[in-house]
């Protein structure tokens, strides 16, 4: 009976860990920019760059060539639809939200 219990126990750890995986997606994508623009704060000159983001945290990091070169606060939203591809969309020279594709939530920076 104890092995029972324990196959038991088991499996439940498994479905926990399946589940929390699923709920935190960590999005990364190229951003290549042609012209500088301000996202949270930070001025981005042109060049290519890397976007982190993770659904658990209310941030998103942006490397160029390995390095951090800014980590933004904002918020993620969920979409009506999952993004087509990776866009960052603007309002004059600063970001008001970035979309990873294949995904249903964009990051808005504060």
């Amino acid at each position: 009976m104890h092995l029972s219990v324990m196959r038991y126990v088991l499996a439940g750890f498994a479905v926990l860990a399946l589940v929390t995986a699923v709920q935190a997606r960590t999005h990364k994508d190229a951003w290549n920019l042609d012209k500088t623009v301000t996202i949270g704060g930070t001025q981005m000159k042109p060049g290519s760059y890397q976007l982190n983001g993770d659904d658990a945290k209310k941030e998103l990091t942006v490397l160029q060539n390995g390095k951090v070169v800014a980590t933004v606060s904002g918020q993620w939203v969920k979409l009506p639809q999952k993004a087509d591809y990776t866009s960052v969309e603007t309002t004059g020279d600063k970001v008001t939200q970035v979309l990873f594709g294949g995904s249903d939530q964009a990051f808005q920076p504060q």
